[in-house]
């Protein structure tokens, strides 16, 4: 449903620094004792905590997750072969990969409207193969 949509995550340093900041956020949050009496606070300060710690359960999640952009997230997709070329340089197919269209080569004939799978990206254009193994 959601197929092509960004994820964000990343296994990058920004991730790594992102988190423990999240993980501060609680002792930020200590002032309310100072501004409220304490069985007022409490309830405030621990839904606080509660949401912080629902943060950093989905960001964990998320960075789990193969990466969702750039060309690395065409591995593996289907596509439809749109049309061939003839001008005998260059990839001989254009294909239909998520509503962009991408030049394409393949070591086998293809035929317009056939299902192809994407086997991997080089430089701006796909190789594919026949069918969806």
């Amino acid at each position: 449903m959601f197929e092509g949509w960004t994820v964000i995550g990343r296994r990058d340093g920004f991730a790594m620094i992102l988190m423990p900041l999240v993980m501060l956020l609680p002792i930020i949050g200590l002032p309310v004792f100072w501004v409220f009496p304490f069985g007022q606070a409490l309830p405030i300060y621990l839904f606080f905590v509660s949401l912080f710690a629902g943060m950093m359960w989905v960001m964990r999640r998320t960075m789990k997750y193969p990466r969702m952009t750039g060309a690395e997230s065409l591995m593996g997709k289907t596509a439809e072969v749109v049309s061939r070329t003839s001008l005998g340089y260059g990839p001989p197919y254009m294909v239909r990969i998520l509503g962009e269209l991408w030049s394409a080569d393949s070591k086998e004939t293809l035929h317009i409207g056939e299902k192809v799978t994407v086997i991997c990206v080089q430089g701006n254009s796909v190789l594919v193969k026949h069918g969806n193994t």
